[in-house]
């Protein structure tokens, strides 16, 4: 089964040219990883300085084998130390449903990373999935997908033990501020949206995908 691996980067406000250039030599990096399928990287929309990376892996032993020379976290704490506010957060995941229209590039994204108790996370992963096919049915978005899983230092070495907590995390990509705008006052969004706010708690990065 395919592995995601999420991390997010808050970098030095100010230092804009300095951090894209360090992340634009990470992706040049990771892409030539054995085992990996795909590689996603966005910057931050808005004040806020941060990077958001996305690289799906063919299974977990690919990633295993990856971490050493791979692992996006590992190599901006080995090579961009001085633009990090703090140490980057990192996630393990898996796919749980995806969309794509192809003849729409998407110039707009956002991030929602949502921490859910666990004994809403099977009742939040159906709900959410299904208002995701009920937006999807209509032109608006262009990319998307929810993933489930857990932060990685969560798991204990040699353990099936987790921290309690469920992460989904829904990418949504737009062609269009219009699209974007659609998305967020539908019915389908606003109701999933009341619901996540009442199990747990919310992220939603704004993106520019590189």
């Amino acid at each position: 089964m395919e592995l995601l691996v999420a991390t997010l980067a808050h970098t030095t406000p100010g230092r804009d040219a300095d951090g894209l250039a360090r992340i634009r030599l990470i992706s040049d990096t990771v892409r030539n990883a054995p085992g990996l399928v795909i590689a996603r990287f966005y910057r931050s929309r808005g004040n806020d300085a941060y990077y958001f990376m996305l690289t799906t892996w063919e299974d977990e032993d690919c990633w295993g084998r990856a971490q050493e020379r791979y692992n996006p976290k590992q190599l901006l704490l080995g090579s961009a130390t001085e633009l990090l506010i703090d140490a980057p957060e990192q996630w393990l995941m898996h796919y749980l449903w995806g969309y794509s229209r192809p003849a729409s590039m998407p110039i707009l994204a956002a991030a929602h990373l949502a921490t859910i108790r666990p004994d809403q996370a099977e009742r939040t992963q159906r709900g959410w999935i299904e208002s995701l096919r009920r937006q999807a049915v209509q032109p608006m978005l262009s990319f998307a997908f929810l993933a489930r899983g857990i932060k990685e230092d969560a798991a204990v070495p040699g353990s099936s033990q987790t921290t309690s907590a469920s992460i989904f995390l829904n990418l949504l990509s737009w062609a269009s501020e219009a699209d974007r705008e659609d998305f967020y006052v539908d019915p389908n969004y606003q109701a999933i949206s009341l619901f996540l706010g009442g199990v747990g708690v919310i992220q939603i990065l704004t993106l520019d995908p590189l």
